[in-house]
């Protein structure tokens, strides 16, 4: 059977694959697992052709089949992303820069990137102090709730806010001190441009005490955040100020390097 193209704003485009995307990022945005009927219905696209798809990722290994039917990711969706972000400036510059300086050397350091309303953690340089978090390649959160998320939502103006979260209502919370609504998040954004970072303080995890700053590329905008996460208590508010301090030295640093002024 002759596949199918149509004309997409840069070429030919090809639906299935553009299908086999969306149920990929379906898989991702969670719940992780789903019945064939399930992602057919998420995605409004026939039961048959679902099947069909899925059957090919799970040949390719970015699907997996459990017990009971239901498909998650596979492993290989791992290795093209470990691959990509071997690729990725921010990335490599992020491990240079850690792993040539002294930069905050107790502490764990965190790489972000924004994708929509959620921050994915990229990359990570483990401290000498002990973490409750596990924060893993990979690891999507809501970016209102994190010091990353807050320092790269910072840099987006009204309309495009507005944009991002024009049909938000309550907001997720991750703990009971997370930002809950888009007006609560609009009055904290504005102190982080003031503050010039960004404070999490147990919105994401209770216990513990993070914060962020962006980094910016050779055009002036936001690519990423740097954070640094510690538990609550561990240091003194003038030592979370020199942190900051730190942390942004290390933004700049890390900016530099990808060509920012």
């Amino acid at each position: 059977m002759a596949t199918t193209t149509s004309k997409g704003p840069t070429g030919q485009v090809v639906p299935s694959v553009l299908r086999a995307g969306r149920i990929l990022e379906a898989l991702a945005a969670g719940p992780p697992t789903a019945t064939l009927a399930e992602l057919s219905r998420r995605l409004d696209m026939p039961r048959s052709s679902t099947l069909a798809i899925c059957n090919s990722l799970l040949e390719a290994g970015l699907l997996l089949r459990d017990a009971d039917g239901a498909y998650r990711l596979g492993p290989q969706v791992l290795e093209l992303g470990r691959a990509y972000l071997g690729q990725t400036d921010l990335l490599s510059e992020f491990g240079r820069v850690t792993s040539e300086s002294g930069f905050l050397p107790a502490q764990t350091l965190i790489c972000s990137v924004l994708r929509g309303r959620d921050v994915v953690y990229v990359g990570r340089r483990p401290g000498a102090s002990p973490l409750g978090v596990a924060y893993e390649i990979g690891l999507r959160l809501p970016a209102h709730c994190t010091a990353s998320g807050l320092a790269m939502l910072s840099t987006l103006d009204e309309a495009e806010l507005d944009e991002l979260y024009r049909d938000a209502g309550e907001l997720e919370q991750l703990t009971p001190s997370s930002i809950s609504t888009p007006a609560e998040l609009r009055k904290r954004l504005a102190t982080v441009r003031e503050r010039g970072y960004a404070v999490d303080d147990g919105e994401t995890a209770a216990a513990m005490i993070c914060l962020g700053a962006t980094v910016r590329d050779d055009a002036g905008a936001a690519v990423g955040a740097v954070a640094v996460s510690m538990p609550k208590g561990a240091r003194s508010e003038a030592e979370l100020a020199d942190d900051a301090d730190e942390l942004r030295r290390l933004a700049d640093q890390i900016s530099r390097g990808l060509g920012a002024p």
